[in-house]
């Protein structure tokens, strides 16, 4: 089993380069990418269907493999994410936490938890899903920043 989290800091005000992003932008910019993963990650093929109106299941092809989860939304806080029982997928679940300890100060908490399988000893599957899951969350952040530059990340929601 491996368990991870890291964060991600949204806004440095440190750094002029960097436009500042409001939580409502970062909040939209992360549903985005829960209902639409295949925005944010080429090779991914997604579908998701609406349970109700901050939960509904998605249905992800990445390669060969295939998953079924259940994503439920806490608007402006987080996103939760877990695969549905079923025995030809592994099990997993992640939790996406926006953080702000100061007014703007915003931060993004992931957590994964997810089944590793069994895999040649010879190589570390969990460092380079850890690996991959920072490199991941942290270019999905630079396309949410990309996407309220550019005011499109309003049109993309809708």
């Amino acid at each position: 089993m491996l368990e991870f989290e890291h964060i991600v800091q949204v806004n440095d005000f440190g750094d002029s380069s960097l436009s500042v992003l409001t939580r409502n932008q970062l909040w939209q910019g992360l549903v985005l990418r829960a209902h639409s993963p295949d925005k944010f990650v080429q090779g991914l093929q997604c579908a998701s269907e609406q349970i109700s109106d901050n939960e509904f299941m998605r249905a992800v092809q990445a390669g060969a493999s295939n998953f079924r989860e259940s994503v439920i939304l806490y608007p402006q806080e987080k996103i939760c994410t877990r695969t549905v029982d079923d025995p030809t997928q592994i099990s997993a679940e992640s939790t996406t936490c926006i953080e702000e300890p100061e007014a703007g100060s915003l931060f993004v908490r992931f957590s994964y938890r997810r089944d590793l399988g069994s895999h040649d000893q010879q190589v570390n599957v969990g460092e380079h899903l850890k690996a991959a899951y920072v490199r991941v969350d942290r270019d999905a952040i630079a396309m949410i920043r990309m996407l309220a530059e550019s005011r499109r990340l309003g049109q993309l929601i809708n």
